[in-house]
Parts: C-alpha cells; sequence; structure tokens
C-alpha cells in the first residue's frame, strides 16, 4: 500500500519549503552550469513518470554533485511513487536519509513503507527501528515555534506535530509486535494511540500483542482495544468487514474470559468514545468472579466448585506445571470430597458439536461449557462415535484430561460412553408395514 500525498499537508505548512520543496537551505543553492537547470526544468514539466526517472538518472550521472541532492533525491522517491513501487521507493529514501539524516521527506516515508512492505527480515526490523527513532528525534526541530508560518494556528501546529509522531510510534510498535517484542510493543501503540485516536489498525495490534503475552490481569485491556477496534466507525477505522470478523472474535473471547454476555455492551460502548484504555478499567474475569462465591459454591453447587477451583490452578502463571503434575491423565473429578460430598461427575453444558463427517449425525466429540451455558471451556472425545446430541443438552461426565491450552482456555478429556449422564438415547428406527401376503383374497 502507497500513501497520498496529502499525508504531508502536515509538514507543508512548516514554512522551512523552499521553491524546489526542500527541507530547509543553509545557504543558497547554485546550479553548476545552464545545461544542469535546463534538465532540471525538463524533469519538472515531464508527465510521464518513466521518461523523468529516465531524466532523474541522466541527472545524477551528469552532475553526482550538486547543490540539488536533496531536490533531486525527493523528487526520485516521488516518481518511484507514481510509477507504484513500494521496494524501489524505500530505497530511494534510504538513499536519500543517509545523505541528509535529518531530511524529514525521507524519513516521514521510511516510517510508512516499512509498515506497508511488511517486510520481516532482521535487517529491515533493524532499519524500521533505527530510522522510527531517527524520525521522532527530529520533532523538536522540525516542530520548533520560530518555523511555523502566522497563518498556522498554535492548535493545528500541536496537532501536526502529534500526527507526525503518531507515524514514528506506530512503526516502533509494528517492528516491535514483528519481532514477538509483546510488552515493548503495547508501549510503543499506546503512545501511537494517544497522539491518533483514529488508527484502528494500532488498536487491533495493541490488543493482540497484550493477549500474546498471556497474563490473566491485563486480559481486560486485551478486550478493551480489541473493542476499540471493531467498534470505532470514523476516519481510520477498519473496513466493515474486518470490523465485524474483530467483533465476532471479541465477543467469543469477552464470553471465554468473563463469563457471559454482562456488560458487554458498556465494554464497547466505552472502547468506541476512548482510544486507550481508561484509568482503572477491568473487566472481571469468570475466574475472579467464582472465586468470590467459592465458599457459596461449595455449598450451593459443589460440582462447579471442583471445577472452579481446578480452571484457576489452569489459568494461573504455572497452569501448565500445574496440568501436568495434578490433572494430567487423572479422573475428573474422581470423588473429590466437597463440603462432605464426594463429586463423581462434572455437569456442563454442549457448546458445539463435531460430527464423524458432513453427512453424518453421530458424534465424535463436543465442546461443553462448565462454568456458564455458552463458554467453551472442555472438549470431550470419544473413542466409539455417540448418538446425535443438540447443542443446548446438559450432560453430567467424567473423564481423563489429555489436553490443556491456556489461550484460548480449553482442557481436552477422554470419555467413555457410560461416564455420561444425559446423553440423548438414539433414536429407535421406524417400523415398516408388514407386506401383504402373496394370493390373499382382495375384499370385494
Amino acid at each position: 500500500m502507497l500513501f497520498s500525498m496529502k499525508r504531508l499537508t502536515a509538514v507543508l505548512v512548516l514554512g522551512a519549503v523552499g521553491s524546489l520543496g526542500l527541507w530547509g537551505q543553509a545557504k543558497q543553492p547554485q546550479w553548476k552550469d545552464r545545461a544542469e537547470y535546463d534538465l532540471y526544468d525538463s524533469i519538472l514539466k515531464t508527465q510521464d513518470n518513466n521518461t523523468k526517472l529516465g531524466l532523474l538518472q541522466s541527472w545524477e550521472q551528469k552532475y553526482p554533485q550538486t547543490d540539488y541532492a536533496e531536490a533531486r533525491h525527493q523528487l526520485i522517491v516521488q516518481t518511484y511513487q507514481g510509477l507504484g513501487k513500494a521496494k524501489e521507493m524505500m530505497d530511494a529514501a534510504k538513499k536519500m536519509a543517509a545523505a541528509h539524516p535529518k531530511a524529514f521527506f525521507s524519513l516521514y516515508w521510511i516510517n510508512l513503507l516499512t509498515v506497508s512492505l511488511n517486510d520481516t527480515s532482521p535487517a529491515a526490523l533493524a532499519d524500521g527501528e533505527k530510522y522510527a527513532r531517527a524520525f521522532l528525534g527530529i520533532m523538536d526541530e522540525t516542530f520548533d515555534p520560530s518555523k511555523k508560518k502566522p497563518e498556522v494556528s498554535d492548535e493545528d501546529w500541536k496537532t501536526n506535530r502529534l500526527s507526525m509522531e503518531s507515524i514514528g510510534y506506530r512503526t516502533l510498535g509494528w517492528v516491535a509486535m514483528t519481532a514477538n517484542k509483546h510488552e515493548e510493543a503495547e508501549q510503543h501503540l499506546e503512545e501511537a494511540l494517544k497522539r491518533n485516536p483514529a488508527d484502528a489498525q494500532a488498536a487491533l495490534w495493541a490488543g493482540t500483542v497484550i493477549a500474546r503475552q498471556r497474563k490473566i490481569e491485563k486480559q481486560s485491556q486485551a478486550l478493551f482495544y480489541f473493542a476499540r477496534a471493531a467498534s470505532y466507525d470514523g476516519q481510520g477505522a477498519l473496513p466493515q468487514a474486518a470490523r465485524d470478523q474483530v467483533m465476532r472474535s471479541f465477543e467469543k473471547n469477552y464470553v471465554n474470559f468473563h463469563g457471559g454476555k454482562d456488560k458487554m455492551d458498556e465494554v464497547v460502548a466505552l472502547a468506541k468514545a476512548n482510544a486507550v484504555v481508561p484509568p482503572g478499567f477491568k473487566i472481571l474475569s469468570q475466574d475472579e468472579i467464582l472465586q468470590a462465591q467459592e465458599k457459596e459454591l461449595e455449598s450451593t453447587n459443589p460440582q462447579l466448585a471442583v471445577w472452579v477451583k481446578m480452571k484457576r490452578g489452569l489459568s494461573g502463571p504455572d497452569g501448565q506445571s500445574y496440568f501436568d503434575s495434578s490433572v494430567k491423565e487423572a479422573q475428573i473429578p474422581g470423588g473429590i470430597e466437597v463440603a462432605g460430598q464426594k463429586i463423581e461427575k462434572l455437569k456442563g453444558t454442549v457448546v458445539s458439536v463435531v460430527t464423524v463427517n458432513p453427512k453424518s449425525t453421530a458424534v465424535r466429540e463436543v465442546v461443553v461449557g462448565i462454568s456458564q451455558a455458552e463458554m467453551s471451556e472442555a472438549t470431550l472425545k470419544f473413542e466409539t462415535p455417540q448418538p446425535k446430541i443438540d447443542p443446548g443438552a446438559v450432560i453430567e461426565f467424567s473423564g481423563v484430561p489429555v489436553g490443556f491450552t491456556p489461550d484460548p482456555f480449553m482442557v481436552t478429556f477422554e470419555v467413555d460412553a457410560k461416564d455420561i449422564i444425559g446423553w440423548p438415547k438414539p433414536t429407535p428406527p421406524a417400523k415398516r408395514a408388514a407386506p401383504a401376503k402373496k394370493g390373499a383374497a382382495k375384499k370385494k
């Protein structure tokens, strides 16, 4: 994706732009001779970008040293943009930055192209970080109050700077995210969003890198940014199809984390109105909610109390170790005693069904919600296909956990049919009418 020069509007008001579009000149430049000026003049008058590129290359060959080197670099970058050649545009911008380290024009385009080219090689990521920091490093000089033209308001001057800073932080965030430096990426992306609240893509990336940290205490922030990316509909919003997809994912993850859809609309409304997570924002996890009710559960719903205790252990920082040492290949719940009562089964609601094949109703596995009917928490696998069952059916089961994933949370059980209560019995085949006897006399 290439960007329109309209994005440079914020920069072109700086007042340091000469007649050739240069970013400041220490002295008045001079042409080597009349031929150099004529060559430059022909470049400006040429409409065809391929012809213009040839003339620019001729200028480089004939006049490798020129007072107008920065202008030439800028024209080369713009010509490659007109040709739609992003890779060549990036190379030209980097060449300009090497010759003019503080050239705003080249640093601007390098930052934009770093993300849009999606080059994830170590060298490209290192360059992306270097040029993003260089871009942020020239902000004070570029936006010095002495460079502001009288017709530019103080508010516009401040807004222009914030817009440019957001690009630098966005690039740093993308680089860190691509390099799997998730906490660093989170910090940069939040800085980008503070400066440009309309950047829905940055919100989506922020949610992604926070979720990847797999810290239960930060899942509220991750869900907030997913809701922001899905609900924001102003300038800079994601395409509608992408927003719909993110919203579906948000809703599913919200239910799995919180245990239901209550207050979900409030979270979406808050995210739509705020680009970054407000102070004190928190979505209670299902485990936090249930933990507060644990004592009551032990007396009112001992089956659920067993599951809540196990799930809390699996959701903690040592969840995998807990699964391997205390849960894996054990018979669950195995007659554990709660408030003087032995618990032999867990109770769950069928959320989804996997059949043997698309044309069959025989069930190979089901996903059930235990904490809440609509949560996906446990997968029950059967060695022998089972009769048809519909989502919403309530069953009780015991089984042997053989797999576990913390994100998304899921415990996989191997279950024997004899250890399930409430599974619908197969419908017996309809009886066929007895065939008429041959030679039977017909009634008159």
